[in-house]
């Protein structure tokens, strides 16, 4: 069973950014993904294409002038911040990573829930998600709550079940939720559903680390 997905929409970049000017940044990147699926799926012409990649060498050049070691990060409290805010309130994750999905979680106590339209990008078998994609998915709700409760931890294991085929372009929910937690260890589930169907379950376990960023 999932949480209604209705919410009072909490603006991410209004109410939990630590950095203003990283609004600028996370427009980019979500920029950059329109652009990496429309790479992927277009049918323009070799001579567009071509075009297209000497405009996108130029952008590129430009912004590696000056850059980091690593990906830009918001607060690593930021799930805990949006937890507290209440269960209207909303974490974007991947919001300076394009590499990552991005999914917009809410909290409710231990549990988390978010959206998910998966795209041509995350395609596995035809018409499918990749399976690896659903991993990482799982791996973002449950970490993201546990790290929502105030525990910084690390990944120990992920068991991953497939059970039914997870669509391309449906709208699909995503759960998760803490089961169990004992010492440094927290252990918790979760799963992706399209229309009342279990697709992907998942077990993991976390083991709490002081005085590292993760």
């Amino acid at each position: 069973m999932t949480a209604p997905t209705q919410t009072t929409d909490v603006d991410h970049q209004d109410l939990l950014r630590t950095a203003p000017e990283l609004a600028a940044h996370a427009a980019l990147v979500g920029a950059t993904r329109d652009l990496m699926l429309a790479a992927a799926t277009t049918e323009a012409t070799p001579a567009e294409l071509e075009a297209a990649r000497a405009a996108i060498a130029a952008v590129t050049e430009e912004l590696g002038v000056r850059v980091r070691d690593r990906v830009q990060r918001t607060d690593l409290r930021m799930p805990e911040r949006v937890r507290d805010a209440g269960p209207q309130a909303q974490w974007q994750t991947y919001d300076l990573n394009p590499l990552g999905v991005p999914l917009r979680i809410r909290f409710d106590g231990d549990r988390a829930y978010a959206d998910l339209v998966a795209n041509a990008l995350h395609e596995g078998p035809p018409d499918l998600v990749h399976g690896g994609i659903s991993a990482h998915v799982m791996d973002c709700m449950l970490g993201g709550l546990v790290r929502a409760t105030g525990t910084r931890s690390v990944t120990a294991t992920l068991d991953m079940r497939f059970l039914a085929p997870t669509p391309l372009d449906q709208p699909l929910q995503v759960t998760s939720r803490i089961v169990e937690r004992s010492g440094r260890k927290v252990w918790a589930e979760g799963w992706i559903e399209h229309d009342g169907t279990r697709c992907v379950e998942a077990k993991g376990l976390f083991i709490r680390v002081d005085g590292v960023a993760t």
